[in-house]
């Protein structure tokens, strides 16, 4: 499994703009093949107002979703004023134990 997340610091007075587009988005990436879910996540704590996270089943899949024509779609929705507003900083990572799944992680080979 592969997860990307986009850690965003959007301005106060943009917050409930900003969840109002999530909540209506066009769930373009909902179908798209690998695809397994995504989070929009408020953070308790840190510089982040918000977080998004995406699971896929693996990195290839998350990088042909970046190149079709549903990302371009998806991404020509977003709120351009409150984008140019926030800071954005992404962070990839390949699951190696998800508590929803079998632990493949224990069966994989040990490395040297």
């Amino acid at each position: 499994m592969f997860v990307f997340i986009s850690h965003l610091t959007v301005p106060d007075a943009d917050h409930d703009a900003l969840e109002t587009h999530f909540r209506h988005r066009v769930r373009l990436v909902d179908g798209f093949p690998g695809f397994l879910h995504l989070q929009l996540l408020k953070p308790q704590a840190g510089p982040a107002t918000h977080t998004f996270l995406t699971a896929w089943e693996s990195a290839d899949a998350f990088r042909s979703y970046m190149k079709s024509e549903e990302h371009a779609a998806s991404h020509s929705r977003e709120p351009g004023e409150i984008m140019a507003r926030t800071t954005v900083r992404h962070e990839a990572y390949e699951v190696l134990m998800d508590s929803r799944r079998d632990p493949e992680w224990l069966t994989a080979p040990a490395r040297t």
